[in-house]
């Protein structure tokens, strides 16, 4: 029988999955060795992992300090000791200075009636979290230039405009086409096209540094800057930087035929009565009037019944 609690305590403590039992008040009984080990190690206070301490009572103190997902971790505890639930499981972040770390807390009743013990258990699930990570950035990112994709786009252009219709306040939309990206690419190759795509999506990217701007590429040579709170003055500046700035990567083909972009804006203060389409469009017919007038410039539009920026 000994052996077979000292055959026990080895594999409890070979686990890399952290290990407490507490008490129905929360009193830590038992830890394993991996629970020990990462309380030292992220400089934890000692009531994180001794034995005879309450970690309810850790979590809450969290709590007291404002701590949110620490006040959902301790009403999970709560409810498993009190009975209301048999289970409780929670994600959670616990990031270090040096990586970004996630981990499932599972707080269940111990297999054994005549004892009134709860068992928690931290698992790390960072691969995982990280693969899931990827996986949704990939599925709303363009793989060529790394910005927003369609879907992205609107998903972003949709909350935006609820909140200046919301705010009152000013949005922006840059509509950007590639001049003569089809001669460059029947000229030079796909790689060569490829090559240019990204280069003019890095120099609108460069133009989107606010939390209410989004770049994105919307499909072949197209192109879209949204500007959040951005009035006529401010979205027309950015136009003509983004204009600029595919100047200066002189991507020149044939004889003298150079790459640019034709930029079509819209501005406005929007009401309850419009939606994002309305942007959208002005924005589209712009760009049409800037190819129609000569390529390689911006044409701007503003409704009149918005106030002046």
């Amino acid at each position: 029988m000994q052996d077979l609690v000292a055959l026990h305590t080895l594999v409890i403590n070979s686990l890399e999955e952290q290990i407490a039992v507490i008490d129905q008040d929360g009193t830590i009984v038992d830890v394993n060795s991996a629970w020990t080990s990462f309380g030292i190690e992220n400089g934890l206070s000692c009531a994180y992992a001794t034995v005879g301490c309450n970690y309810l009572k850790v979590v809450s103190t969290s709590v007291a300090r404002g701590d949110c997902l620490a006040a959902e971790a301790a009403q999970g505890i709560s409810d498993v000791l009190r009975g209301t639930r048999t289970s409780f499981y929670f994600e959670y972040p616990c990031h270090s200075p040096d990586e970004e770390r996630w981990f499932l807390m599972r707080v269940t009743r111990l297999n054994d009636n005549s004892r009134n013990m709860f068992v928690i258990s931290n698992h790390n699930i960072t691969q995982r979290k990280l693969a899931e990570q990827r996986a949704e950035h990939l599925a709303m990112h363009d793989p060529l230039t790394g910005l927003a994709n369609r879907r992205n786009f609107n998903l972003f252009l949709d909350r935006e405009f609820r909140s200046s219709i919301r705010d009152q306040s000013w949005i922006s939309l840059i509509a950007v086409d590639v001049d003569y990206f089809k001669d460059y690419n029947d000229e030079l190759g796909h790689l060569a096209g490829d090559q240019c795509l990204a280069n003019i999506g890095q120099a609108i990217l460069a133009c989107s540094r606010r939390p209410g701007d989004l770049a994105a590429r919307l499909g072949g040579d197209e192109f879209a800057l949204i500007l959040g709170r951005t009035d006529f003055t401010g979205s027309h500046k950015v136009a003509e930087a983004i204009l600029k700035a595919i100047d200066d990567l002189k991507m020149v083909f044939g004889k003298s035929k150079q790459v640019g972009v034709s930029v079509g804006v819209a501005s406005m203060i929007p009401d309850r009565q419009q939606n994002e389409d309305l942007l959208f469009q002005e924005a589209d017919k712009a760009l049409y009037r800037a190819k129609s007038a000569g390529r390689n410039r911006v044409v701007h539009w503003q409704p009149v019944t918005n106030k002046k920026a």
